[in-house]
């Protein structure tokens, strides 16, 4: 799974879309200052400054073809140029004591949120050193400079105090940064998780269901096969021969008929008893992959224990795997008793429509689950509302361990 976090060529396009501001406002401005008569800069030098503000953004045209494992170096790349050349303008603008310096943390801002923490933590030295680096350039201005006066006036411990400010903002970006691109990144992999179990659920229940439908075309033919096998046998009007002959196409036909029958659990209901608090917490550790947003609650007050584990296993999953489906934040599991015996709530808090009894996701799910319950001899009945899903699993008394 990919997003705009895990393409370069994303954050290189935006890199494009921050220099075109960037030039965009330093032209809007030194024509504003040019009005004035104030720009610190002639005009040519100016338009040379922009041209080459926006040379990186050429490197992009030149390079987004190529393939992605270099897209992060000249991500990277870039945003080293683009540094040093802002750098470079602004020891021409007056140093660290123009506001424009803030721009900055900007590309400090974009490495940590786009490349891995080594080349991060290198960006965020070069803007702290480079911020430093001009602070000390105009300590002590030539008396040709146009800001003379303005940085003679400035203590140096003010200018101290200013890349203390400064590095602590950029230092703060930067952990901000990856934190952010960690925890997108484990979003990333959840997601992917769950589209992975998501797609191997469904291509279960595709399988079930195939072998369903073909267990039904071979039974039907086979059922009728042994009527007239049997018929045919007992026929007296037929030759010796024939009617054992018939009775060859019965056995064998009682035969695959035998194997196309499930197996029973012997091994399941060989399994001691399991408290349902114990299943619910087994669910929990099933469900917390596929939708890690999901809470599943035990609520009691009854907290039976349920032979053959297998089947309420594949029962309370199946349940689960739809209140998944359903976008669902909350699964609630209660137990009860009253006259006719145990009652078991499963209730979610999916999102349902207007009086609908139907969701999506209730299709082959919801029929292995009936399956399972008439072998436990349980019964399933199914409540939407506007707030909750409810299941509620009727086990009759007779039916209890």
């Amino acid at each position: 799974m990919t997003s705009s976090w895990q393409d370069p060529r994303a954050w290189r396009r935006r890199l494009v879309f921050l220099r075109g501001s960037l030039v965009t406002a330093l032209a809007l401005l030194y024509l504003l200052a040019d009005l004035r008569a104030a720009s610190p800069l002639p005009s040519v030098q100016v338009a040379l400054w922009l041209v080459l503000l926006w040379l990186p953004s050429v490197l992009f045209l030149l390079t987004r073809n190529r393939p992605a494992r270099w897209q992060w170096w000249l991500c990277g790349l870039e945003l080293l140029i683009d540094q040093l050349l802002f750098l470079a303008l602004l020891h021409q603008l007056g140093g660290s004591a123009n506001p424009i310096a803030f721009y900055l943390l900007l590309p400090v801002l974009l490495a940590a949120l786009a490349l891995p923490l080594p080349v991060s933590l290198l960006q965020s030295a070069i803007a702290i050193g480079g911020y430093g680096l001009t602070l000390h350039w105009h300590l002590v201005p030539s008396h040709h400079s146009h800001l003379h006066a303005l940085t003679n006036e400035i203590h140096p411990d003010h200018g101290l105090g200013m890349w203390l400010a400064f590095s602590a903002v950029a230092a703060v970006l930067t952990v901000l940064g990856q934190l952010l691109r960690q925890a997108q990144q484990r979003e990333l992999r959840n997601q992917g998780t769950a589209l992975n179990l998501a797609l191997q659920r469904e291509r279960m229940y595709q399988v079930g269901a195939t072998l369903a439908d073909r267990a039904h075309e071979l039974n039907t033919p086979l059922s009728t096969l042994l009527l007239l096998s049997e018929s045919l046998a007992e026929d007296t009007s037929l030759p010796a021969h024939s009617r054992e002959d018939a009775q060859q196409i019965g056995a064998l036909a009682r035969r695959i008929s035998a194997l196309l029958r499930p197996a029973p659990e012997t091994a399941t209901q060989a399994d001691p008893p399991c408290a349902l608090s114990t299943l619910t917490n087994e669910l929990a550790l099933t469900l917390r992959h596929l939708a890690p947003t999901l809470t599943v609650r035990w609520q009691g007050p009854l907290d039976p224990l349920l032979r053959q584990r297998g089947a309420w296993q594949r029962v309370l999953a199946n349940l689960g795997y739809n209140a998944c489906d359903a976008g669902a934040t909350q699964l609630d599991i209660a137990c009860d008793q009253d006259s006719h015996g145990l009652l078991i709530q499963i209730s979610d808090d999916g999102p349902r429509g207007d009086g609908q009894r139907e969701r999506e996701g209730l299709g082959i799910g919801l029929a292995l689950v009936e399956t399972s319950l008439a072998a436990l001899g349980a019964t399933l009945e199914l409540d939407f509302d506007r707030q909750w899903t409810q299941a509620r699993i009727r086990v009759p008394r007779g039916e209890q361990p």
